[in-house]
């Protein structure tokens, strides 16, 4: 299934959703680090969109799938 990009803000309230918050700025990226999760998840901060490649690797470090994120957008944002 193809997906579309969401809206940068939509994908940053579904990662606050998820326990995820905003840590810090590296060059263009904002970082976001959940406690007690070794990884954190990286979005370009000043891009209107999040591409749904990225989506799509992030979700594999998040533990949900591409359909639960679209889900909870379409009900959401």
């Amino acid at each position: 299934m193809t997906y579309k990009p969401l809206r940068t803000k939509c994908w940053e309230n579904f990662l606050t959703h998820k326990g995820y918050k905003y840590n810090r700025t590296k060059g263009s990226h904002d970082i976001w680090t959940k406690k007690g999760s070794p990884r954190s998840i990286p979005v370009w901060g000043d891009e209107k969109e999040v591409p749904s490649m990225h989506i799509q690797a992030s979700c594999r470090t998040i533990g949900c799938t591409t359909d639960e994120v679209y889900a909870w957008a379409n009900a959401n944002c």
